[in-house]
């Protein structure tokens, strides 16, 4: 409407991140859950799409020993400042979809619904991954978007969200695109105050999958896990979260060719 330039930017990247921290950083949703897990593991924990360390955090200060395994470099930053000089835990630049890291662990997660950023063939390839980073009776565990929230995921709409700032509240445009076949939503961040007439607008965007627990507990089963228990997370917010929990019941091997931890 003022004729601003876009300017693509990852919601995961760059300055991205930083607004990414404002917006999810207070969120306490999934931490009661995942340390309820930790305290039932044998061995160490490996944090997938950790990001700026939301699950690590709480993890490593409860005293597990931890793995954060995130994509962007610029997430972990914001992790690396907050668990500066820690030997309980490491964080590693890699893509879920590929990773080797040469031991096992008790118990895999991925908080925050990331596992939407993957379509199927990404996910079938995660899978893998889990599978030989799983300790012998170990659990993998991530959460999705269910009832009236996993509803409104798949519903366009544009609005105005207040993100916490350095000094105040800050006025976002939010606005989520849903792709023609209903299988992915775009969603699209831009700071208000950045809007004008011609000007360059930075854009923080990204693209995640529309998935319900339904499929995703029938793809776990297609790659050989258990049946996934699901069970509700609790969130102080009212959005419907489901926690998914399972296991791989075949023996493994020696994980990457190397010895377990």
């Amino acid at each position: 409407m003022v004729g601003a330039v876009p300017q693509e930017q990852d919601l995961y990247a760059g300055t991205g991140t930083d607004f990414y921290e404002r917006l999810v950083g207070s969120d306490r949703a999934e931490i009661r859950e995942v340390l309820a897990l930790a305290r039932d593991t044998a061995g160490p924990i490996l944090d997938v799409a950790a990001g700026s360390g939301r699950l690590t955090i709480p993890l490593v200060r409860s005293g597990n020993r931890v793995t954060a395994v995130d994509l962007s470099d610029d997430m972990l930053a914001h992790l690396r400042r907050a668990l500066p000089d820690q030997s309980a835990w490491e964080c590693v630049v890699a893509d879920m979809r590929d990773f080797s890291l040469g031991r096992r662990y008790g118990l895999v997660i991925i908080g925050a619904t990331s596992i939407t950023l993957l379509d199927r063939v990404g996910r079938s390839l995660l899978y893998a991954n889990v599978q030989r980073h799983l300790a012998p009776g170990g659990v993998f565990a991530f959460t999705v978007a269910a009832g009236a929230s996993a509803h409104s995921l798949a519903v366009p709409r544009e609005q105005e969200i207040r993100v916490p700032g350095a000094g105040q509240d800050e006025i976002y445009l939010f606005s989520q695109q849903v792709e023609p076949d209903g299988a992915a939503r775009v969603v699209n961040w831009v700071r208000a105050s950045d809007l004008t007439d011609g000007g360059e607008v930075t854009v923080l965007t990204s693209r995640l999958q529309l998935l319900s627990h339904e499929v995703l507990s029938r793809e776990l089963v297609e790659a050989g896990f258990d049946e996934p228990a699901v069970s509700p997370v609790r969130t102080h917010l009212g959005a419907e979260i489901l926690l998914l929990k399972t296991s791989w019941p075949a023996t493994p091997g020696p994980a990457d060719g190397d010895v377990s931890d």
